[in-house]
């Protein structure tokens, strides 16, 4: 079993969030965007592309758990609360946590450093975008004087996280939770717990919330109802948006692996 599966349920638990809302502006093409404001650095190249093979592995391992489901997540939610945890890590789980975030051949500094500068940028990058990311850390109140302050100070600084003890026993502590999550996805996400396990005493979560406009809008006029055929054989009827457009398409093959 991989350290990417067995880490599933606990990316699951982390509450990591993401919303989305596209919104339908006036007409005309905004610019496009063909570079970054600046040239990464080389750190920042290895955490983008870290998180690129991520995000492949990891939907790659929920889809085999869900396969007759729909599948939406946040991949980079899911790697800064696995990279927060990760900075708590230590000797065996440090190391198979760097492989399966795929951050091996970098230092602990190096890693820290570029989730740090990528957060600002990544806040920034459009204005024509609404863009918001939000870290925070939940500590069981009784526990938090175990929890190192080094810790909890670099959570602080370098993933700009909330850093908050609370009583877990204590109804407030989910309603306090839950009103983070509708804060921070602008009311997309208005509950992530119904409730605290016993034997919890983190919790660390991202939100990530992005609105803009299809830079190509559809015509609204145009979408109808038309045929979609389930895996099941199912077929059933479903809104859809329609274009006529001169589209650039690619293919690309995949070859299975053979372990030797």
């Amino acid at each position: 079993m991989t350290l990417v599966r067995r880490l599933l349920p606990l990316a699951l638990a982390l509450a990591a969030l993401a919303a989305c809302q596209d919104a339908a502006g006036p007409g005309g093409e905004p610019p496009r965007i063909t570079s970054l404001p600046r040239v990464l650095s080389s750190d920042e190249q290895h955490v983008v592309a870290a998180s690129n093979g991520f995000a492949f592995d990891l939907l790659r391992e929920v889809n085999r758990d869900r396969a007759d489901s729909n599948v939406f997540l946040s991949p980079l939610s899911v790697s800064m609360a696995l990279g927060m945890t990760m900075n708590g890590a230590a000797g065996e789980t440090l190391e198979e946590m760097r492989a399966a975030l795929g951050f091996t051949g970098a230092t602990d500094a190096q890693t820290l450093r570029a989730y740090q500068s990528l957060i600002e940028l990544l806040r920034g990058l459009d204005p024509r975008v609404t863009f918001e990311l939000a870290n925070a850390i939940w500590m069981r109140e009784s526990f938090a004087p175990a929890f190192e302050q080094t810790f909890l100070d670099e959570a602080r600084s370098y993933f700009d996280a909330e850093v908050t003890a609370l009583d877990f026993a204590a109804p407030s502590a989910v309603a306090t939770i839950n009103t983070w999550a509708n804060t921070h996805t602008n009311g997309k996400i208005d509950r992530i717990l119904d409730a605290i396990d016993d034997d919890i005493v983190m919790l660390l979560t991202n939100a990530i919330y992005f609105k803009g406009d299809w830079r190509q809008q559809f015509d609204r006029t145009r979408t109808q109802s038309l045929p979609f055929s389930l895996r099941s054989g199912v077929t059933t009827s479903v809104p859809t948006m329609q274009r006529h457009a001169e589209v650039r398409t690619a293919a690309i093959a995949i070859a299975p692996l053979t372990a030797r």
